[in-house]
């Protein structure tokens, strides 16, 4: 029997497999985008073939909770690349605050189950800012800038 596994139960197994399947050695894209500085962090992408809008995009390699961001600014309908152009700071802020979120696993799910209601203006808390700058990716310009925001990139 294995050392992880109890009596007739693999559950510790596939809890261990889980966590080690997420864990990113060497894998400078699955970690927190506050662990770089900007300069190292486009070093780090230009190597791979990347932009800074590629990050809030689902693709092997990339931090599981900036895919679940990827997808929830898609379902706010955030154009990633000129959010990442006029509020990169303010997605750097909402990576943290999706990091920490309490409610992954509603998240999660609401994702398997197809997303097709508009549950995360209830759940996420990063809602009111994807909304915030989905409406202004449709407007002529951008939105008024928000709390630590720049717009140089």
């Amino acid at each position: 029997m294995s050392r992880f596994s109890t009596a007739g139960s693999t559950a510790p197994v596939s809890r261990f497999l889980d966590l080690v399947a997420h864990w990113n050695l060497g894998n400078p894209l699955g970690k927190s985008l506050a662990e770089y500085s900007d300069d190292e962090l486009d070093e780090i992408l230009t190597a791979r073939g990347k932009t800074r809008a590629d990050l809030f995009a689902v693709f092997k390699g990339n931090a599981r909770h900036r895919q679940s961001m990827a997808l929830m600014m898609s379902h706010f309908g955030v154009d990633r690349l000129r959010a990442v152009r006029f509020y990169w700071n303010t997605l750097k802020n909402a990576e943290q605050m999706c990091l920490r979120c309490a409610h992954t696993k509603r998240c999660h799910s609401w994702f398997d189950w197809g997303a097709r209601n508009d549950a995360p203006r209830i759940f996420c808390p990063c809602a009111p800012l994807f909304d915030d700058i989905a409406g202004a990716t449709v407007d002529t310009g951008p939105a008024p800038m928000a709390a630590g925001d720049d717009r140089r990139h």
